[in-house]
C-alpha cells in the first residue's frame, strides 16, 4: 500500500498599510521564524491550512464541514502559544499508531500585541516650568523598545513633523530650535505597530543665558557716587527655564550667591569699588559677568524709599497691593533737605509731602523721585530745574486681584440638578491659584461661622441637612477672594423592610411558619438620596446582591439577614427569622 506524507502549511494574507502623518513607516503584517525554529504569527491575520505530501508542495486547502463558518480563514484565539494537533502520533517507519497514545502538537505563537517604546533624555540639565519641559545644551535622546512576543524589528521617530526615519543610534539635536516635538513608535517582527498617540513628547531647548541688572536707589548716576544708605538690588530674569542662582562679588572677593536682599555695603571702605555679577539658569546656561563701578561716599546726602503696607517679592518681581503706600526719606547730615519731588508713570513731578498710595491700576508702574538740600546739592548734578537732575527710579507691580478659587469633592457624592449630597466620609477639597503675587493661604467657614479656619487638607462635614461653605483665598499682598457653595449632608441610611409572599399558617415558638413555596421581598426607603443596593445572607452564607424575590428556603428554621445601602454608602441591617415546612 502506498503511503503519502502530508505537510500542514500556513498562508499569511499580507496587508501593506498606507502612510500616515509625517509619512509614518508601517510595514506589512507577516510571519516570523526565530533562530530556534519557533514560528510567530500576527494574531490579527487570517490563517489557511494546506495539506501536501511534499515538504515544499502547495497542497490542498484543508476544509471543515463541521465548522465551515469558522474556517478558511480561521484566527488564533489567544495571545502566545497555540497548538494545531492530531489525535495520535504514527511511527514514520511502521506507519502504526504509537502506544501509549500521544498527540502531535504543532506550535504556533500568536502575537497581536505591539511593542512598547520609551524615550530617555541625557546629557543636559532638565527642569519643568509650568507645563513646559526645558533642557539645556548637549541633549541626547535614546529610544528603547521591548516586545513580549516576536521581538522588536525596528524603532521609528520623527522630529518636528519631519518624515519618520529608522532609529539606529542616539538622537543628537543639531538644529538650534526652541521647541521640539518628538514622535516615535516600534514595529515587531510580525508587523504589529505601536500606537503613536501615546508616544508624543513636547520639550524645549534653552541655550540662552539669563539677564541680570543692578538697581540702585540713592545714586549720583553721572559720577556713580552712592552712600551707605543707598540700596543696591540685583534683578535677574530668564524667559525660558528660569533663573536658578545669581552670584556677585565686590572687587577681588570670591563670588557668593545673591539672596534677594540689599547688597551689603558696610564692609566697604569709602573709595572706588567694582560690583561684578552674573546668573545661571535652571539648565546651566551662564551669563557673561557684568560690572558696575561706583564710588562709595559715606557722608553724602541720600534719598531712599520705603514701603508701608503689603509687599511681596517672588522670582525677582516686587508686588504691592492697592493698600500700599510709598514713603520717601531724604537725609542730609550737613545743610539739611530743601525739597523732595516725585512722579508716577512719567507724570509731572510734584512736591512730596508724605507717604502716598500707589496707583489703583493693576500692572507695572514707574515711580521717580529726587531730593535737593539747602545748598542745592542734590542726588545728581546741579541745576535749578528738576529736569536737569538725575533721579532715583523704582519699578513696582500693583496687584489688586485676589486668587481664583475652586472646589471639588473626594469620596462618595450624589448630584441632582444643582444640589450635591455628601456622605459622612465624603471630603471637600479647596483650591486656589494666583498668577501675580502668588497664593498665600486658603481659609474657610461653615454655616456662617465668624472665625475662619485655616485650610490644610480636605475636610468632612457632619450633621444631616444643608450646609453653607464659604472659603477665602489670600494672595501674598493680602488681596482676598470669596467663594460660596451649599452641600447637603446625608448620614442616615435607608430604612430596610421585608414582605412575605404568603401569610403564615401557624406560629411555633414565636416564629411564623410558611409553606415551602414562600418568597420574601426586600426593600429600603431613603429620604434623601434613595436606596441604591440591597444585600442579603441566608443562614450565615456570604452576602449577595438582592435582585429578585428570595425563594428556595430550607425546611426548618431560617435566618434572613439583609442590609440597605444608599447612594452615599450609608447602610443599615435587619434580621428576620421564620420556619418553612
Amino acid at each position: 500500500m502506498k503511503t503519502t506524507k502530508f505537510i500542514i502549511t500556513f498562508l499569511l494574507a499580507s496587508i501593506i498599510y498606507s502612510g500616515t502623518a509625517q509619512n509614518q513607516i508601517i510595514p506589512e503584517k507577516k510571519s516570523y521564524e526565530d533562530s530556534t525554529g519557533l514560528l510567530y504569527w500576527n494574531r490579527s491575520e487570517p490563517v489557511y491550512i494546506h495539506l501536501s505530501s511534499k515538504p515544499n508542495g502547495n497542497g490542498n486547502l484543508l476544509k471543515s464541514k463541521v465548522h465551515a463558518q469558522y474556517t478558511n480563514p480561521f484566527y488564533f484565539d489567544s495571545e502566545g502559544i497555540n497548538y494545531i494537533r492530531t489525535r495520535y502520533a504514527v511511527d514514520t517507519t511502521t506507519k502504526k499508531t504509537i502506544t501509549p497514545h500521544i498527540e502531535i502538537l504543532f506550535e504556533v505563537y500568536a502575537d497581536g500585541k505591539a511593542p512598547v517604546t520609551k524615550a530617555y533624555f541625557s546629557g543636559a540639565n532638565k527642569i519643568i516650568v509650568g507645563n513646559k519641559t526645558y533642557f539645556g545644551k548637549g541633549l541626547n535622546i535614546t529610544l528603547k523598545s521591548s516586545d513580549a512576543g516576536s521581538g522588536v524589528e525596528n524603532i521609528y521617530y520623527s522630529l518636528n513633523s519631519k518624515d519618520f526615519q529608522k532609529y539606529e543610534n542616539v538622537i543628537n539635536l543639531s538644529a538650534n530650535k526652541e521647541r521640539y516635538e518628538l514622535k516615535f513608535y516600534s514595529v515587531d517582527k510580525v508587523g504589529n505597530v505601536e500606537n503613536i498617540k501615546k508616544n508624543v513628547i513636547e520639550f524645549y531647548i534653552d541655550e540662552l543665558a539669563p539677564e541680570t541688572f543692578h538697581n540702585v536707589t540713592g545714586i549720583d548716576l553721572e559720577k556713580s557716587i552712592i552712600a551707605l544708605n543707598s540700596k543696591i538690588y540685583l534683578d535677574a530674569s530668564d524667559k525660558k527655564s528660569g533663573v536658578k542662582t545669581t552670584y556677585y562679588k565686590f572687587d577681588n572677593e570670591d563670588f557668593v550667591p545673591y539672596n534677594g536682599n540689599i547688597l551689603p555695603l558696610n564692609q566697604l571702605s569709602e573709595d572706588h569699588h567694582t560690583l561684578t555679577y552674573y546668573s545661571i539658569d535652571n539648565v546651566g546656561n551662564k551669563e557673561i559677568p557684568k560690572t558696575f563701578s561706583f564710588f562709595l561716599d559715606k557722608s553724602a546726602p541720600i534719598l531712599t524709599s520705603d514701603v508701608l503696607g503689603d509687599r511681596f517679592i517672588v522670582n525677582g518681581k516686587i508686588y504691592f497691593s492697592g493698600r500700599t503706600k510709598l514713603k520717601l526719606t531724604a537725609v542730609d547730615n550737613k545743610s539739611g533737605v530743601k525739597e523732595v519731588k516725585y512722579s508716577i508713570d512719567n507724570s509731572d513731578f510734584k512736591e512730596y509731602t508724605g507717604p502716598f498710595y500707589l496707583p489703583k491700576k493693576p500692572g507695572f508702574h514707574i515711580i521717580k523721585y529726587y531730593a535737593i538740600d539747602r545748598m542745592n546739592n542734590n542726588t545728581g548734578v546741579g541745576g535749578s530745574n528738576y529736569k536737569n537732575y538725575k533721579y532715583s527710579t523704582k519699578k513696582i507691580y500693583v496687584d489688586l486681584v485676589g486668587p481664583t478659587l475652586s472646589h471639588s469633592y473626594i469620596g462618595k457624592r450624589f448630584f441632582t440638578r444643582d444640589t450635591v449630597f455628601l456622605g459622612k466620609h465624603s471630603k471637600i477639597k479647596l483650591s486656589a491659584t494666583d498668577f501675580e503675587s502668588g497664593l498665600q493661604y486658603i481659609s474657610y467657614s461653615i454655616d456662617g461661622a465668624q472665625k475662619e479656619t485655616m485650610y490644610k487638607e480636605p475636610f468632612t462635614i457632619s450633621g444631616n441637612g444643608k450646609h453653607l461653605i464659604e472659603y477665602f483665598g489670600y494672595d501674598n499682598v493680602n488681596n482676598r477672594n470669596i467663594g460660596r457653595f451649599y452641600v447637603i449632608v446625608d448620614e442616615t441610611p435607608p430604612e430596610p423592610s421585608y414582605t412575605f409572599s404568603v401569610e403564615p399558617y401557624q406560629t411555633v415558638d414565636g416564629l411564623n411558619v410558611y409553606s415551602s413555596y414562600v418568597m420574601v421581598y426586600l426593600s429600603g426607603a431613603d429620604k434623601m438620596t434613595g436606596t441604591q443596593q440591597i444585600f442579603y445572607s441566608i443562614n450565615g452564607s456570604a452576602e449577595q446582591l438582592y435582585t429578585l424575590p428570595i425563594s428556595g428556603f430550607k425546611k426548618g428554621k431560617n435566618i434572613l439577614k439583609f442590609k440597605t445601602v444608599d447612594k452615599l454608602g450609608n447602610e443599615k441591617y435587619d434580621v428576620v427569622s421564620f420556619i418553612v415546612k
